[in-house]
């Protein structure tokens, strides 16, 4: 029995070897494809800031993120020039540029558009003469009079443009819009994620969709802490006193998996902080909630013994008339002999351990060095322990700090916690990962050492 089953794991092994050769082989192709250089070499800063460059050959070229630089068919080198995009806040990059007889957008040649007829707006937004366009497309219909690009936040990228009859998003009309009424949705702080929201006095607009059911004279954004601090769309959530939402969709007024309605406007956020709680927690009587932003589902994450209100002590620290908690995530991180890589997420909430939520006393600023740096938070006592809760990095929200004055991990019961598999998570042999990590090395050396041989010999000539 023992032989058959070493057996087995001989060519388990051998199958993963086989397997991650040909990984290699494939991606090392693909590598190489990708790095190779698409044209002639060019000098980026012959147009800084813009993406457009040239070459010696008089070539005009326009960079691409993810494809290189791509040839701008026609366009004149000798005269062309970036449309500089002056906004008022300094140089802002539009993706414009002209030579003495064309106009191109985004590396392309816009038909019709006198190079002299340009006034840059903002976010690709532009008037040409009588008409305006999104990039290379022409809004037809739009009134270039009143043609404005919407001042929703004043820092970040404005995607909302409208005149006095149609709403636009990124160049797409979003029919039925109460131009008259438009407004910034309320916030709770500054947040990335205001330039995808608009509201007018029917309704709530995320990214040019249609927000159903939202009320749009209560909606606000929930503003969520820790990395990465709605730069991604899985922090974007709304409240409109009734319900919550995550960008375009609601949340579900049922438990996932449970016949348990929800009472409209009674669940309340408890974690709302990407490096403490990689979910959004939520609580209502005496259950917590944890939401999946994947497949939008509302899930238990488990039940407390009272009812009473949460109060919030700190970042990520909460009490009760029974127990002092505190929230905590990890990352489901992959260590294994073939595979490596992130494989989900875990948040969680933990008791404290002999803590008494009536004798729970803030003693003041503190700092301690954890995992290889200082760290700044709050110093609290209860019941005659102390706790350390720092005001920022991940992990857990509350630490232990022993009679040596460190910081020591609280012990968990991982009887409350949630998981997220990661979408994206493909097993790569470890093998595999790491000759691809030589093999892009390799090839990125291999590429510089061309361009610093090809710019000495320029020199020479």
């Amino acid at each position: 029995m023992g032989d058959t089953n070493r057996g087995a794991r001989l060519i388990g092994g051998k199958v993963a070897v086989i397997i991650a050769l040909l990984v290699c082989v494939v991606s090392g192709v693909v590598i190489y494809l990708m790095l190779a250089p698409k044209g002639p070499e060019v000098e980026p800063s012959d147009y800084p800031g813009s993406r457009y460059a040239r070459d010696d050959a008089g070539q005009v070229w326009f960079l691409i993120p993810g494809d290189g630089y791509q040839p701008v068919e026609g366009a004149d080198a000798d005269t062309f020039e970036p449309v500089p995009g002056e906004t008022g806040r300094g140089y802002v990059y539009s993706g414009l540029g002209r030579d003495r007889d064309h106009f191109y957008a985004l590396g392309q040649r816009v038909p019709g558009v006198a190079p002299d007829s340009v006034r840059y707006l903002e976010a690709h937004y532009y008037l040409a003469g009588d008409k305006v366009y999104y990039g290379t497309t022409l809004l037809d219909g739009a009134d270039p009079g009143t043609f404005r690009v919407f001042k929703n936040d004043g820092v970040f990228w404005n995607d909302y443009a409208h005149d006095d009859q149609r709403l636009y998003y990124q160049g797409r009309w979003i029919s039925g819009a109460d131009i008259p009424s438009l407004s910034r949705v309320g916030v709770e702080a500054p947040t990335l994620a205001q330039g995808h929201y608009l509201r007018d006095a029917r309704r709530v607009y995320y990214r040019g969709r249609v927000v159903e059911g939202a009320r749009p004279a209560r909606f606000t954004l929930v503003e969520v802490w820790g990395e990465p601090r709605n730069i991604l769309y899985d922090t974007h959530y709304g409240y409109d006193g009734q319900r919550y939402f995550l960008g375009d969709q609601a949340l579900p007024g049922r438990v996932s998996d449970t016949d348990q309605a929800l009472v409209p406007g009674g669940l309340k956020v408890l974690v709302a902080d990407k490096s403490v709680g990689w979910h959004f927690l939520f609580y209502q009587g005496d259950t917590f909630y944890y939401h999946q932003p994947f497949t939008n589902e509302l899930k238990t994450l488990c039940r407390r013994d009272s009812s009473a209100p949460i109060e919030v002590l700190g970042r990520g620290l909460y009490r009760d008339d029974r127990h002092v908690y505190y929230a905590w995530a990890a990352r489901d991180y992959k260590k294994g002999r073939y595979f490596r890589g992130l494989r989900g997420w875990y948040s969680g909430l933990e008791v404290v351990p002999g803590a008494d939520p009536d004798d729970v006393q803030l003693i003041g600023k503190h700092d301690y060095r954890m995992l290889g740096k200082t760290v700044s938070g709050d110093l609290y006592q209860s019941n005659g322990q102390r706790f350390f809760n720092p005001a920022d990095g991940d992990r857990a929200a509350l630490w232990g700090v022993d009679e040596s004055d460190e910081v020591q991990p609280l012990a968990r019961g991982h009887e409350c916690e949630a998981y997220t598999r990661n979408p994206d998570w493909v097993g790569i042999p470890v093998f595999a990962r790491n000759t691809l990590v030589f093999l892009a090395v390799l090839l990125l050396i291999i590429k510089g050492g061309g361009r610093f041989l090809r710019r000495v010999e320029m020199l020479k000539n």
